[in-house]
């Protein structure tokens, strides 16, 4: 049986900046080439390859790189000695991510790791490796923060000079075979998108748009792009997408959204004023005074509709049996009498998409306030409750809050301590003062954040405490939650995950299942 310590793990990474240096016959980073170092040097040690390890097309800072974290669980489990790369930044272009395995991890499991031009092996010397490791993933996290700033730069410029930059164009238009930054129409999609506003202007209405488009058999953007007649139907928010959208007139819009962080992939939306627009890029579909009549009559409907509508008591929890589809709320007679129905979305938009289910509002909500009063008395045992549980009207989150700022204050207590063992290292010449200020600024970034939500959770804990349930008033409140006689959304969000309402059979009974949280 081979031991541990002469099993080697090979990681290789291949990035998109990498794979443009390939293809321009720059120096080569490919798995190829990087799997071929790696092996030589392997055999020449003597180590015997446990497993390759390999992400394509992969920046050094991604934190959900699939073979990265197949490394890193791998290493938990103790099933290699070694790991070896190319350079460090083939592992990690992260800081933290360095610190949090290189100097962390890998130290505790005790497994070697070796970056080979680097000359990074902590087998060798532990000083000596780590003021190195240290110093490059700084000027890593570095290359990654101007690499950032660069491409958004230039991407703001392209924006500016009214280049599209979109990796699809818009619906009813394609990018142009001679130039991949210029939009021209697609006749057959542009048909569709004139109809849309046509129809619009004439006074239908967008869910209406959106029937006729299905019942023609129409493909809508999505499955007109993957051209497959799966995801065919056309919804409101899809008309009030294109209704609202200026590149139908000509315009491009872009730079609506930006990232959070070069580190992460969320993104924000930026105030209409930030939006770049730059007119008469391309080819219009929409007439201006098609356009304006359009918007115009969006402007007043938007008006007219004043206060949203208020969601009924099961919104978000209903769903039809058939197609799994949400039920949507509607008008609707039984008999004379004017009441409100709940309907299978997908038959709203679309007849033929699905048999449809289809209940009246007061009934279903009637039958799940029975079923919940069945519960309570099957379940309800007041003397243990008495006995058992501490009530507290204003406080029903408490514990949930506190066991919340309990993980934020490990969690700052983390970040602390790794402020004082970069003061350490700084004390023991391990790194400079300006290296231990650049930790220190990067973490106490994280702990502030943390500390301005642990701020906020003790306010609402201190809040919730102030009015503390007496004693003499403890059965009172208990008695509240036995055989309601209102279904409350209180009750719906505690107890019912969610229900579905089949379709009728021949005999006129209705399927209804509950799934509940209990």
């Amino acid at each position: 049986m081979r031991k541990k310590g002469n099993l080697v793990a090979i990681y290789c990474r291949l990035s998109k900046e990498d794979l443009e240096k390939t293809e321009l016959n720059c120096e080569s980073e490919s798995i190829k080439n990087q799997k071929a170092m790696l092996e030589t040097y392997a055999k020449e040690k003597g180590w015997a390859v446990y497993d390759y390890y390999i992400d394509e097309d992969y920046s050094g800072s991604d934190r959900n790189r699939p073979e990265f974290n197949r490394l890193i669980t791998d290493s938990i489990m103790n099933r290699f000695g070694i790991v070896l790369c190319k350079k460090q930044s083939r592992f990690a272009r992260d800081i933290e991510f360095v610190e949090r395995y290189i100097h962390g991890l890998f130290v505790e499991k005790q497994i070697r790791f070796v970056s080979l031009l680097d000359n990074i092996d902590t087998g060798l010397s532990k000083q000596s490796f780590s003021k190195t490791s240290r110093i490059n993933s700084l000027i890593d996290e570095w290359y990654l923060e101007d690499l950032s700033h660069n491409i958004t730069s230039a991407l703001t410029t392209k924006r500016k000079n009214g280049e599209f930059i979109g990796s699809w164009a818009p619906y009813g238009y394609k990018k142009d075979p001679k130039n991949k930054n210029h939009l021209v129409s697609d006749p057959d999609a542009a048909k569709i998108v004139l109809r849309i506003f046509q129809l619009y202007s004439c006074g239908y209405g967008m869910t209406a748009i959106a029937q006729i488009l299905n019942q023609d058999g129409i493909l809508n953007p999505l499955g007109y792009k993957r051209q497959t007649l799966k995801s065919t139907l056309w919804t409101a928010g899809t008309i009030s997408y294109i209704l609202k959208n200026q590149t139908y007139i000509g315009h491009l819009v872009q730079g609506k959204f930006k990232k959070v962080s070069y580190k992460s992939k969320q993104l924000i939306r930026l105030p209409e004023e930030q939006w770049i627009i730059v007119r008469n890029c391309h080819e219009k579909i929409i007439e201006p005074a098609l356009w304006d009549q359009v918007q115009k009559q969006l402007n007043a409907r938007t008006r007219i509709r004043g206060q949203r509508r208020k969601h009924h008591v099961l919104t978000g929890k209903i769903y039809c049996g058939e197609c799994g589809e949400k039920l949507l709320s509607g008008g609707g007679r039984s008999g004379k009498r004017k009441t409100n129905y709940l309907c299978c979305s997908t038959r709203h938009r679309y007849k033929e998409g699905c048999v449809g289910a289809r209940i009246e509002q007061k009934k279903l909500e009637s039958m799940v306030l029975e079923q919940i009063c069945q519960l309570s008395e099957q379940f309800f045992d007041l003397e243990y409750l008495m006995d058992h549980i501490d009530f507290n009207v204003n406080n029903v989150k408490g514990n949930t809050l506190k066991k919340q700022a309990e993980n934020l204050q490990l969690e700052i207590n983390k970040y602390k301590n790794k402020i004082e063992e970069a003061y350490l290292d700084k004390l023991n010449g391990i790194i400079s003062q300006e290296h231990f200020l650049s930790l220190r600024n990067y973490f106490k970034i994280h702990e502030n954040k943390l500390e301005t939500r642990l701020h906020n959770i003790h306010k609402e804990i201190a809040i919730r405490e102030q009015a503390t349930l007496n004693e003499p008033n403890k059965q009172e409140f208990i008695n509240q939650f036995r055989n309601p006689t209102v279904l409350t959304r209180d009750y719906v969000d505690h107890l019912i995950k969610s229900i579905f309402i089949f379709h009728k059979d021949q005999s006129g009974a209705q399927k209804i299942l509950i799934h509940w949280n209990i």
